[in-house]
C-alpha cells in the first residue's frame, strides 16, 4: 500500500481514522533557539535561518508554515528547513497568503529615537517603542481606534469593499498552484477577540464592552462581512483543508475575557464564519491561544471550532484531562517545553504521561506547548524528536 500523502494523513488523522499514524510536526522555533543550536552540532545549510533576525523572532517549524515568508522559492516557509530533513518531518501546511487587516497596511513611521529604542508607528497602526538590541518586546503605546469616528475612520480607509486588494499578485497563478498538492492547505485568519484588541488596545478594548457594546457589535459585524467576502472567493477556486484562527485571548490565570462576554460578543460572529465554511466542505478549524482558555472552550465549540491549539503546560493546560471532558476536541501541541530543556529523564516521563493515550485516541498532532525556547539543547531537542517519532510509530488510533 503506498504511503500516505502530508494531505491525505492529515485529513485522517483530523478524522480520528483508525491506525494511522500522526503527523511528526513540531510548531517552532525562537531566532536564539535556532542560533544556539548551529553552535552545539546543527549544520547551517542553503537554507538556514537568515542572518539578522532579532533573538525574539519567531521561526515556525511544519505546523504553520508562511509560504508568503519562504527562505526557499516551494512551498515551504520561515522554517529552519535542515531541521525538518534532518529530522524526518513529515512535509508541512501551507496558508494562503491573505491580507486580514488594515489594507492598506499603515506606512511604518519612526517619530523619533535615542541611544536604546524608536517610537514609530508599525503596519498596524499601533504606536510602540521598540528596543534597538535584544530579545525584548516591544511597547505599545497607543492604538488606531479609540472611539466610534475612529473606528469608521480606520474602517472606510482600511476595511473598504475592495476585497481582491487583499489576495496576493498573481493570485490565479497561485489557485493553478494549489490543484495538485500533496500537502495540506488552508487560511490563517485573524479572529474576534485578536483584532479588536489590536484595533483598541487592551484595556480600552475590554472597557468598551461596557462603554460602548454597540461599537463592539459593529466592529465585528464589519469584519465578519469582509472576511466572508474574502471566504466566497477563496472557498469558489480552491479546495481547502483547514482554517486556523489567532486570538491569544488567555492568560496563564484564565481568559482575558468573561464566558458571558465571550458567549454575547465573540461567538456569534464565530458562527457565521464557521458556518460558511462548513457549508463549503471545510471541517477543520482550529483556534490558536495562548494561556489558560479552558474556560472558553465551551463557547468556542458553540462558534463552530472543531480545535485548539498549543495548550500550553505552565498556564495549566492538560491536554489528557482536555481530551477525557472533550473527546472529539482536535488537539495540537500540549508537551511541555520545559521538560524537553531538562534532560532525557524528564523528557521521557512527559512522553509516557501523555502520548499513549492521545495517540491511542487519534485526533492529534504531538508537539511543544509554543515555541521551543533558548535553554533547549540541541542534543536534548534531537532526542525528544526520536522519542516523539518512536510514539507516533507505537500508539495509532484505535
Amino acid at each position: 500500500m503506498p504511503e500516505m500523502t502530508a494531505r491525505e494523513r492529515y485529513h485522517a488523522v483530523m478524522q480520528f481514522q483508525p491506525g494511522v499514524r500522526t503527523l511528526l510536526w513540531e510548531f517552532g522555533y525562537w531566532a536564539k533557539t535556532v542560533e544556539c543550536w548551529y553552535g552545539e552540532g546543527l549544520r547551517r545549510g542553503w537554507y538556514s535561518m537568515p542572518p539578522g533576525l532579532t533573538d525574539g523572532a519567531s521561526v515556525f517549524g511544519e505546523a504553520l508554515p508562511f509560504p508568503h515568508l519562504a527562505y526557499r522559492t516551494d512551498i515551504a516557509s520561515n522554517r529552519v528547513v535542515e531541521i525538518h530533513d534532518l529530522l524526518g518531518f513529515d512535509d508541512g501546511a501551507v496558508r494562503i497568503p491573505l491580507v486580514w487587516r488594515h489594507c492598506p497596511p499603515f506606512i511604518v513611521t519612526v517619530l523619533e529615537e535615542d541611544e536604546n529604542t524608536r517610537l514609530m508607528v508599525n503596519h498596524d497602526g499601533v504606536t510602540v517603542r521598540v528596543p534597538k538590541m535584544g530579545a525584548s518586546l516591544p511597547q505599545s503605546v497607543n492604538w488606531p481606534v479609540e472611539d466610534r469616528r475612529s473606528w469608521e475612520q480606520v474602517r472606510e480607509e482600511r476595511f473598504g469593499p475592495d476585497i481582491m486588494a487583499r489576495f496576493p499578485p498573481r493570485w490565479d497563478g497561485l489557485v493553478a498552484s494549489y490543484r495538485d498538492r500533496d500537502y495540506p492547505l488552508g487560511l490563517g485568519m485573524d479572529g474576534f477577540f485578536s483584532t479588536p484588541r489590536e484595533l483598541l488596545g487592551l484595556v480600552r478594548h475590554l472597557m468598551m464592552y461596557y462603554d460602548d457594546p454597540q461599537l463592539m457589535h459593529d466592529i465585528n459585524d464589519h469584519l465578519a462581512t469582509v472576511w466572508l467576502a474574502m471566504l466566497e472567493e477563496v472557498v469558489s477556486r480552491v479546495d481547502l483543508d483547514f482554517v486556523y484562527v489567532w486570538e491569544d485571548m488567555s492568560f496563564k490565570n484564565g481568559p482575558l475575557i468573561s464566558p458571558a462576554l465571550f458567549q454575547e460578543f465573540v461567538v456569534p460572529y464565530y458562527q457565521r464564519i464557521t458556518g460558511f465554511l462548513k457549508a463549503h466542505g471545510v471541517n477543520v478549524i482550529f483556534v490558536d491561544t495562548d494561556g489558560d482558555c479552558s474556560k472558553l472552550i465551551p463557547g468556542f465549540l458553540e462558534g463552530g471550532v472543531t480545535g485548539l491549539y498549543p495548550f500550553e503546560v505552565q498556564a495549566g493546560m492538560d491536554i489528557v484531562a482536555i481530551r477525557k471532558q472533550y473527546p472529539r476536541l482536535l488537539i495540537q501541541g500540549g508537551l511541555d517545553k520545559l521538560k524537553v530543556a531538562q534532560g532525557k529523564e524528564a523528557i521521557d516521563a512527559e512522553l509516557e504521561a501523555k502520548l499513549p493515550a492521545m495517540l491511542s485516541q487519534g485526533g492529534y498532532i504531538p508537539y511543544c506547548d509554543h515555541l521551543v525556547q533558548p535553554g533547549v539543547s540541541w542534543g536534548n531537542f534531537c532526542y525528544y524528536r526520536q522519542r516523539v517519532k518512536e510514539y507516533v510509530e507505537r500508539y495509532r488510533p484505535e
